[in-house]
């Protein structure tokens, strides 16, 4: 293998050669050093390392929430490789799909996922994690160029099928240094590692606490149980998305809990932040907690905007008409506003478009001005201090926990299936927390109740569970504009009062 070169993922192994027993990762109480995380992780690159300058299709990741997940991770972006989530929970029929879409060949799977390859697969996992002792060695066992695909991950599109974006390996080299510093990332900071790697937020808490020289922690608990692990682990530095910060803060408020002592700061995503719920958590006492509102999408890589609306040093917040904002843009984002108020970014952030999609590409990633930019689709406003505004959608693209879902993916997955004869999707906000409605009209001699449970039994199956929505619900007709078209909104608000309650 060639020697290392300048890479985003150096300061790891540097870490790993120079304090080998500083503490990496703590897995369910395991402790696993820097020295024995890079062992593992090289150890995935040598086996996943391209044998030919041709190249390469992704490597998929069997994810289990794990250190060894971490260690694959960063094995095939120090390989120079790409890499695809596989959530071993999610139904056979996607993952076959995204395997086959991809071309994929190899995958990367520990003894504890119990994971087999779908059915319609040729892919044959080529390497265990669990079967292999670390690989000893300094440095990066390559040295990606800066173009070459870094990850790929499949978003919601409105055809029925996923989207893949590309990234490459210069977009996470560009964020990750600022996430450093705008978190608050330093040898000291435990970070809690809340989200699984199927989404890009899973790399805002591995990569800027591994190459900052930090310990991530991993606790099965910390979704039920969040407050006693941060309080165990020491946990200074929280992402979370946007409604599970919502649930919590009104929990920790009706127990009349605080924040445990080590808490510094908090960073929340994904998902609106409502004024009344920073309100509630100013009540919490979190003086000493740094609240961030972070903003991005899986094209721009990670995080494209930030303010901070709490804790210490925290500037008044700019009059918005009661929305909070959603920030500026961080140092390598460039930002321009449409005519329309559309959100467009640019900046080496940017993916490289969508996989075998190249009308989709052009449609969403432009040039203007000499210069490549996205499309959000998110339309915005200046705030008086420049802070940006969220306004809503030029689309219908919405948040459900987190998961960025067009409705019109969730409608014509749902308009497949037999006895629909119209579909309308919507969101739907209860306690916090978004969630999926959908409003089907029964084709004629097909019973309300068999067609719901049918479409609940097929979607389980083919569709991850984000795109599930959680009332699927009979209705005699679909409310409509004055010009025809489906109007999810009222159907939603007519309906929804009688349909039964979110499983």
């Amino acid at each position: 293998m060639q020697s290392a070169g300048v890479s985003f993922l150096e300061p790891f192994f540097g870490m790993a050669r120079d304090d080998p027993d500083r503490p990496a990762v703590v897995d369910n109480g395991l402790v696993v050093g820097y020295g024995t995380l890079a062992g593992w992780a090289r150890s995935v690159a040598r086996s996943v390392a391209p044998r030919t300058a041709e190249p390469q299709p992704p490597v998929g990741i069997v994810t289990h929430h794990s250190a060894r997940d971490v260690a694959a991770i960063l094995g095939v972006l120090a390989a120079g490789r790409a890499y695809v989530p596989l959530e071993a929970g999610h139904p056979e029929a996607r993952l076959a799909a995204v395997l086959t879409r991809l071309g994929c060949r190899e995958a990367v799977a520990t003894a504890e996922s119990g994971w087999q390859p779908p059915v319609e697969s040729v892919i044959r996992p080529r390497w265990a994690l669990t079967d292999a002792p670390p690989a000893a060695g300094d440095g990066l066992p390559v040295a990606p160029r800066p173009e070459d695909p870094a990850y790929v991950l499949f978003t919601s599109g409105s055809t029925g099928d996923p989207k893949g974006v590309v990234v490459p390996h210069r977009a996470p080299a560009a964020v990750v240094p600022t996430l450093r510093t705008l978190y608050g990332i330093g040898p000291d900071a435990c970070v809690l590692h809340f989200h699984g790697a199927g989404g890009d937020t899973s790399l805002e808490e591995i990569l800027p606490t591994l190459t900052g020289g930090a310990t991530l922690v991993l606790d099965d608990a910390a979704q039920e149980g969040f407050g006693r692990v941060v309080e165990e682990q020491g946990v200074s530095v929280a992402v979370l998305p946007t409604g599970f910060w919502n649930t919590l803060t009104g929990d920790l408020l009706h127990q009349g809990a605080g924040l445990p002592a080590s808490l510094r700061t908090v960073v929340i995503g994904g998902e609106a932040v409502r004024a009344d719920m920073l309100e509630r958590w100013r009540l919490l006492g979190a003086d000493g907690v740094r609240l961030l509102n972070t903003y991005g999408s899986t094209e721009t890589a990670l995080v494209t905007h930030a303010v901070l609306l709490a804790g210490p040093g925290a500037p008044p917040l700019p009059e918005t008409g009661g929305d909070l904002p959603i920030g500026h843009p961080l140092p390598h984002v460039g930002q321009r506003v449409g005519p329309e108020g559309e959100l467009y970014v640019s900046g080496p952030n940017l993916a490289l478009g969508y996989h075998r999609a190249p009308a989709t590409t052009a449609a969403r990633f432009v040039e203007k001005d000499g210069r490549r930019w996205y499309r959000t689709g998110d339309l915005v406003e200046a705030a008086g201090d420049g802070a940006l505004v969220f306004r809503g959608r030029s689309d219908h693209q919405v948040k459900i926990r987190g998961y960025r879902v067009d409705l019109l993916d969730v409608e014509e997955l749902i308009g497949r299936c037999e006895g629909v004869a119209a579909v309308a999707a919507s969101r739907v906000e209860r306690a916090g927390h978004s969630t999926l409605a959908a409003f089907f009209v029964p084709l004629p001699d097909h019973g309300p109740g068999e067609v719901a449970a049918d479409v609940r039994a097929r979607l389980a199956r083919t569709a991850p569970p984000h795109l599930v929505p959680s009332l699927i619900v009979p209705v005699e007709a679909l409310e409509r504009t004055h010009t025809g078209k489906v109007d999810r909104d009222a159907t939603r608000d007519r309906h929804l009062d009688t349909s039964a309650a979110p499983r």
